[in-house]
């Protein structure tokens, strides 16, 4: 088993633990895969906040194709009346089952947070073991960007009674693709 093999499996593991769900594909199967998922999980309006390599694993294309109605623009007025959100991670950490959002790029960010379903995706050789890998590479760049953000699973809270409620900063669905694209 391979070093790439044995980081996804802990990370499906650990993001399954938190309540999230997670699937590998190909970079020609992964179009394929987001927009089964979406429409299986009844899905039908997603905004996706569209990146290079978003563009080049065809995600919007497959979406529509699917029957799935799709927003890429005006993602802040569009993200309030749909169900779905998508967009590219940068990481995965395969510790905690997290995937890290780092840019300055807004639409990302409301795609995550706003949806009720949001789906991640990530590239296989973006997957970091562990925490201390992680703040490595962030240590590593030349500036930090405008936003750094972690997602473990669904959001959910304990501040409200002390009853943890799902969905309140966040989705109440988490959904990881890890395209292998080495």
């Amino acid at each position: 088993m391979s070093t790439t093999d044995v980081l996804y499996e802990r990370f499906k593991k650990n993001l399954e633990a938190a309540d999230g769900e997670c699937s590998a594909a190909s970079k020609a199967d992964a179009a394929k895969v987001v927009a089964e998922l979406f429409r299986d999980k009844g899905v039908k309006q997603t905004c996706v906040a569209e990146s290079d390599f978003l563009r080049e694993l065809g995600i919007v294309p497959a979406l529509r194709e699917a029957g799935i109605e799709v927003f890429t623009d005006h993602i802040r007025k569009n993200i309030e009346t749909v169900q779905g959100g998508i967009s590219e991670v940068q990481y995965g950490i395969a510790d905690l089952g997290t995937v890290m959002q780092v840019g300055d790029e807004i639409d990302s960010r409301i795609c995550a947070t706003a949806a009720s379903d949001y789906l991640a995706i990530v590239k296989e050789s973006n997957l970091v073991d562990d925490y201390d890998a992680m703040f490595d590479l962030l240590c590593g760049l030349p500036e930090l960007p405008n936003f750094v953000g972690f997602v473990t699973g669904p959001s959910r809270t304990a501040d409200i009674e002390c009853v943890t409620t799902v969905g309140v900063h966040g989705p109440l669905r988490l959904y990881a693709v890890v395209v292998q694209d080495a």
